[in-house]
């Protein structure tokens, strides 16, 4: 199997392509900002979200032209099937974004582009199962997380940095995520200026779900169970959020993909703490977890 390669830069390098990206992403969404009221790319006031209607959704188009810089300035030797995997997912998100799918056809969108690209890069049919429920997973945590001013952007970029050490080489996604992420993160800081949208979220989680699958199960070597534990740490608090909602919906019989407030984020403002402050704490909670993943991948 072929996932993304990592890339050899020293500091320099890696400092300038950071900066570009992240620029480029910025500069993206700013240009995007009176052509998402025209062409209908807007947040609409609901009540699982912590923040105003009428926002831009172009933060995942920022997101996904920035890591393309990113791509076309270090040309890596990168097979085309995780590209075409994580950015018709992206796509997946887009349309979504502009036509507000019902969860069932949206899903159907989701599984048929993972089913592709397991297919193409699972190492053995044994092993697409994995490969697609992991993707579809991180996907939909992702798109769960993106429910509060900053609160997906901050924590990706968290995810990323720490998976960027667990393996021995970082990979491409973590990396294209750590370049161009901040650019979007400056504008999700409340008072939101752009969201990252379910086109932004939907690449953020296939970005890192390519990358994770990438040390699980590496072109040359066997499946290394021993990181399962680590990975599992390093994404603890969007499964945690996940495993918290579902389990909150299934008691009370509402729809696992109707949107709601009983997010980690939502019962933390309901605990008396301000969105930016509850934002952070999450944040913080991911990088801790993110640590301790490193640690344990490390001894």
């Amino acid at each position: 199997m072929q996932f993304f390669g990592g890339l050899d830069l020293g500091p320099f390098d890696f400092t300038r392509l950071a900066l570009t990206s992240a620029a480029v992403s910025w500069g993206v969404v700013r240009l995007l900002d009176g052509a998402a009221h025209r062409w209908g790319l807007l947040s609409r006031s609901r009540r699982d979200r912590f923040g105003a209607g009428h926002i831009p959704l172009t933060g995942g188009i920022g997101l996904c032209v920035g890591a393309l810089a990113g791509l076309l300035l270090t040309r890596p030797d990168l097979p085309p099937a995780p590209l075409l995997l994580a950015f018709g997912l992206f796509g997946v998100g887009l349309l979504d974004d502009r036509f507000r799918f019902r969860p069932a056809p949206k899903f159907a969108l989701q599984a048929a582009v993972a089913l592709a690209g397991a297919l193409a890069i699972a190492p053995s049919v044994a092993m697409t199962g994995l490969v697609l429920f992991t993707i579809l997973f991180a996907v939909n945590a992702s798109n769960y997380l993106d429910n509060m001013d900053a609160l997906l952007p901050g924590v990706a970029l968290v995810q990323a940095l720490a998976l960027m050490q667990v393996g021995m080489t970082p990979g491409v996604g973590a990396t294209l995520l750590v370049w161009a992420l901040p650019g979007v993160l400056l504008q999700a800081i409340p008072p939101a200026r752009a969201y990252l949208g379910d086109s932004g979220s939907h690449l953020v989680g296939a970005l890192l779900a390519i990358d994770a699958l990438g040390l699980l199960l590496p072109p040359d070597a066997v499946f290394r169970p021993r990181l399962l534990l680590p990975l599992a740490l390093l994404f603890a608090v969007p499964i945690l959020d996940v495993s918290t909602v579902t389990l909150s919906r299934l008691r009370r019989r509402r729809p696992l993909f109707r949107g709601g407030t009983d997010h980690l984020s939502h019962r933390l403002v309901r605990l008396g703490y301000p969105v930016p402050r509850a934002v952070l704490l999450l944040v913080l909670a991911s990088g801790v977890c993110g640590i301790a993943s490193l640690i344990l991948a490390r001894s």
